[in-house]
């Protein structure tokens, strides 16, 4: 059943809109001013608002302002209702996200309107649901791994560090930090025998672990969301002169959100433990960094930046939640 939350300071008007639902399944709820509808819109957290616009205090436009300021109601759908049709009020509703319908309005207009947003709402949360899914089968694919526990949140600590570095914008920050904690996710479907093997790999193994970036992106493509992650689950194992894996693209032709993984990942790798050696001092991983750069596996203008960056930075303080980003 479906809450919705009514906001007017006319009481008529609330009851009114509540007889357009009669015989529906809706729950309302209401509120008749701004500022108690906003704490009823927090604790309450219903899933669509209905919202005039003017009301004494607190008015429509700053109510909405307040939701979208939190985490747990920022996604909230909200109608606006007035009796102003004007560009101005019309234009701050888009700002602010919300819908905008104009009193009086039609019965069926408005019906049809809250039956959309909440089906749009739904699939929202749907697909919400199922991105959460995704990380934590990245999760359950990284405990295979043991080499690699914890290894996904430093190298999203260390992508996105070096990626406000470069000055990238919040959206492709963002999707790197996913794009790190996911760019492994396609181990799941590589053995734990392989994964864990200490020694070398035989030439079939190591064909089964090259297989992993293509499957992960087939686990995350049916994701909207994820989109502009797939570029860098696909590609974070390819190398600049066109050696890697899986499609041996070379140069710029491999995605800048996976150049800079890439880096990350080996950086990562060599600074952590492994069966057959220590971690690696910072000065140490650069050296055999270096080596790479002179066989020009590596994106130089990207490696020099990176390695600036890190030369001397904590390691310790940089680092990334699964939770920070898989909400």
């Amino acid at each position: 059943m479906s809450k919705i939350l009514v906001i007017d300071d006319y009481e008529e008007s609330i009851a009114l809109i509540k007889t357009y639902f009669l015989g529906t399944d809706y729950k309302f709820i209401s509120a008749n001013n701004g500022l108690s509808g906003l704490k009823s819109a927090i604790s309450e957290l219903p899933d669509l608002i209905m919202c005039d616009v003017i009301m004494p205090g607190m008015d429509g436009f700053e109510v909405c302002a307040k939701l979208q300021e939190k985490s747990s109601t920022k996604n909230i759908p909200v109608i606006m209702i007035t009796g102003l049709e004007d560009n101005r009020s019309r234009s701050r509703c888009f700002e602010l996200g919300a819908e905008y319908i104009v009193k009086p309005f039609n019965i069926f207009d408005i019906k049809m309107r809250v039956k959309k947003m909440l089906e749009l709402n739904n699939y929202k949360a749907q697909l919400q649901s199922a991105e959460k899914l995704i990380f934590q089968l990245a999760l359950i694919a990284e405990r295979k791994d043991v080499y690699a526990k914890g290894s996904n949140e430093k190298i999203a600590g260390y992508g996105t560090h070096f990626a406000k570095h470069l000055g990238l914008e919040d959206t492709e920050i963002k999707n790197i930090a996913k794009g790190a904690l996911l760019h492994a996710v396609g181990k799941i479907q590589i053995a734990e025998n392989i994964l864990s093997k200490p020694g070398p790999l035989s030439q079939e193994e190591f064909e089964s672990i090259k297989s992993y970036p293509e499957a992960g992106e087939k686990i995350c493509q049916p994701i909207d969301s994820l989109k502009d992650v797939l570029p860098i689950i696909r590609h974070h194992k390819e190398q600049f002169d066109g050696q890697g894996y899986p499609d041996q693209l070379t140069g710029d032709n491999i995605p800048v959100n996976a150049q800079i993984i890439s880096i990350a990942d080996s950086f990562n790798a060599l600074t952590t433990d492994r069966p057959y050696r220590r971690a690696l001092s910072v000065s140490e991983t650069f050296l055999a960094m270096d080596a790479e750069l002179e066989k020009g596996k590596v994106n130089p203008h990207l490696y020099k930046e990176f390695k600036q960056v890190f030369t001397n930075e904590n390691l310790d303080s940089i680092s990334m939640n699964f939770s920070d980003v898989a909400n």
